[in-house]
């Protein structure tokens, strides 16, 4: 097997297919540009949303291309499938609340001579060979492609979108209700909210586009909340209405006000207070996964033992301590550099850590256990690992790891 490297910047990646003939696979992710700084949206400029194509033959990255327009987004895309006939590619949109019906043959007559570069900035691709098609219902995500019909699952309106995109007839696409439809509480609003790029401006992006699942797209951005030329890691926003302050710096106060920036200086739209609250609604309602690291739901022999070592030796409780394993206090650790030299970061949460690295305000750590050893100045600024012995260290990541369900 080999790996394949998608162009920097891609995340999210949600679905994958392969051609009738097994010679290519395509997958759908987004593609952000975190090397710039996020002082508007407009063209693609923060994020676009890309279908890359692999050749299984060579197991390379033969193309990637954006699908969306110059100046209208098709964010989230969330799955793709290929007609039987190996005619067309159909991409669900779940950001935007349809799908892209791609004519394959003219992809690959596209493609053909152009770079991975050059294409993964081209916005004309997909210009005359794609059709978009706005579904009825909310959210498109599962997808069955049947003949020339698509069928997908509607998250958010909880129904089943069909649409016959046979160029033969004209395309109406329709919603069938599987059930009762879904009670439309605060929560799920917020929950809608966040993840509808048709709030923000021309489409391109939503609070998931750099939250997925509300959780880190493991990217530095340089945000302007505290300047130009300082990015930092994106957060969780697991248990962030919980413990305040926000963001890495704590340079908002609270979580409610970091929801109100974020869909203001993010959208690029205005959004009303109700929509807000709503969003605050959802993320006090997210509860943290299971860690992998468990087994049969209870921390392994060796995570008991880094529990022991959390709570005493180590001393790690001093600062991660309480339900949410912080103590929303911020210190020095001895990690900054450059302009961030000296600086206090706000102690994290814990809970759910295994689920979002790189570590540390840069992401200079690759894992915990560089955590503990390769930054950490001395051996006691985070935790005092000095004294401890290999094994120790392992059984502290181990339990680390396993922090989450609290």
């Amino acid at each position: 097997s080999s790996t394949v490297r998608l162009p920097n910047g891609s995340s999210s990646v949600r679905g994958i297919c392969t051609s009738p003939d097994s010679q290519y696979a395509y997958v759908v992710h987004l593609l952000g540009k975190h090397h710039v700084t996020p002082n508007q949206i407009e063209r693609g400029w923060t994020w676009t949303n890309a279908l890359s194509i692999i050749d299984l033959n060579t197991q390379t990255l033969a193309a990637t291309v954006l699908l969306d327009d110059l100046d209208l987004g098709a964010a989230n895309p969330w799955a793709v499938q290929c007609t039987t006939d190996g005619s067309s590619l159909v991409v669900t949109h779940a950001g935007t609340h349809e799908i892209s019906v791609i004519d394959r043959t003219e992809l690959h007559t596209a493609i053909a001579g152009k770079t991975i570069n050059d294409l993964a900035k081209d916005y004309s691709v997909l210009v005359l060979i794609r059709k978009r098609i706005a579904m009825k219902g909310k959210g498109p995500r599962g997808l069955a492609v049947v003949g020339t019909k698509a069928y997908t699952t509607e998250y958010f309106s909880g129904s089943l979108g069909i649409v016959d995109f046979d160029p033969a007839i004209r395309t109406k696409s329709k919603s069938i209700m599987l059930g009762a439809e879904p009670a439309m509480t605060d929560a799920r609003r917020g929950e809608l909210i966040y993840h509808d790029a048709t709030l923000s401006f021309q489409n391109w992006l939503s609070c998931s586009s750099c939250h997925p699942g509300a959780r880190a797209d493991g990217f530095n951005w340089d945000e302007l909340n505290d300047g130009f030329g300082n990015a930092k890691q994106t957060k969780s926003h697991l248990f962030s209405h919980f413990t305040a302050p926000t963001t890495i710096t704590g340079c908002r106060p609270n979580a409610e006000t970091s929801v109100r920036a974020g869909l203001k200086y993010a959208y690029f739209n205005i959004i009303p207070e109700s929509d807000a609250v709503a969003v605050d609604e959802y993320l006090k309602a997210l509860t943290p996964v299971p860690s992998p690291y468990l087994v049969n739901g209870q921390l392994s022999a060796a995570a008991a033992r880094g529990k022991l070592l959390f709570e005493g030796s180590a001393n790690c409780i001093a600062c991660h301590s309480g339900p949410h394993t912080t103590d929303q206090k911020a210190y020095n650790v001895g990690t900054g550099f450059g302009r961030h030299a000296g600086t206090e970061f706000d102690t994290p949460s814990l809970a759910e850590i295994w689920r979002t690295p790189p570590y540390l305000y840069r992401g200079q750590a690759a894992t915990i256990h560089e955590v503990l050893t390769t930054f950490n100045p001395g051996g006691i600024q985070h935790g005092n690992t000095g004294s401890l012995s290999p094994q120790d260290i392992d059984d502290l990541a181990e339990y680390v790891l396993s922090i989450g369900t609290e």
